[in-house]
């Protein structure tokens, strides 16, 4: 593993939920989290939607300043063609603004939303930060005996041209070295065992596969704070997660740390949680 990654010290951190699993336009905000202004559009949209909706999946737009630099990242795109591209619409967040798209996992719920934004960027290509795994088949057995699909889409030749994919298991600096992907996340604790029921096709074959290696998170050094650690679905375990993004930028001080968290172990089941601490956390969705 590469260790004492040289991560930039960021004077701010803005984290602006895309699509969470549930959404409640009228909670408001405080000093710690802006909530959307819902008295800035109609109840109702024109398309005949809320103005912001909700879906099963995740996707996160991420801002870093350091002096007078603004970078612009995306992590996961949601889970369904259009979702993620209607809230960014409503939020009016320019799509071309971004610098990379990441991808913390290759499932469904994370990534569905690939194709069509990629036909919307105007001046391609825009890098795509993936592991190896990400676009594998996958699928979930069921109690029930039934199989899911998890699978990341497969992106046409014309899509394809429209990034520059950088695909690699360890870990990658971005956005002038201000943001760091985790890349394979060590797996340390005895009781992050991952989700059992989860299966990977490798070379033509269904393999039971809980540990979910591509499992990745974006991790930011905010100036004086600490660590800024947003995770995807956490697959990892958020503990094994943590520990990485210390070793890897030798920093053990913690300032945040959200996402989604899937608090696996014994139980085939999880939990999707979306936490915010820090005063520079900013959730729209």
């Amino acid at each position: 593993m590469i260790k004492n990654i040289p991560l930039l010290e960021v004077d701010e951190v803005k984290v602006t939920i895309i699509m969470d699993n549930t959404i409640d336009a009228f909670m408001t905000g405080n000093k710690i989290v802006h909530r959307f202004n819902s008295s800035r559009c109609p109840l109702i949209a024109k398309d005949g939607f809320s103005p912001l909706v909700a879906e099963h999946g995740f996707s996160a737009l991420i801002q870093v300043k350091y002096e007078n630099r603004l970078e612009t990242v995306l992590l996961d795109t949601g889970i369904s063609p259009s979702g993620i591209l209607h809230n960014m619409h409503t939020m009016e967040i320019d799509i071309n603004d971004l610098q990379a798209i990441i991808l913390s996992h290759g499932h469904v719920d994370h990534t569905m939303g690939l194709p069509t934004l990629l036909e919307e960027i105007k001046h391609p290509p825009i890098q795509l930060i993936a592991h190896p795994d990400t676009f594998l088949e996958r699928k979930v057995m069921m109690p029930g005996g039934y199989e899911v699909s998890v699978s990341a889409p497969k992106l046409s030749a014309s899509q394809q041209k429209n990034i520059t994919p950088i695909i690699k298991t360890d870990a990658t600096l971005l956005a002038d070295n201000m943001i760091l992907v985790s890349g394979e996340i060590a797996r340390t604790t005895n009781f992050e065992t991952g989700f059992p029921v989860h299966y990977t096709k490798r070379n033509g074959k269904w393999e039971n596969d809980p540990v979910i290696l591509d499992d990745q998170c974006i991790i930011i050094n905010l100036r004086g704070q600490g660590l800024v650690i947003i995770t995807g679905c956490c697959h990892s375990g958020i503990i094994n997660t943590i520990r990485h993004a210390q070793t890897l930028t030798d920093c053990e001080q913690v300032y945040a740390v959200l996402g989604g968290f899937h608090l696996t172990g014994g139980d085939a089941w999880s939990l999707h949680w979306l936490v915010c601490y820090p005063p520079n956390c900013s959730s729209n969705a």
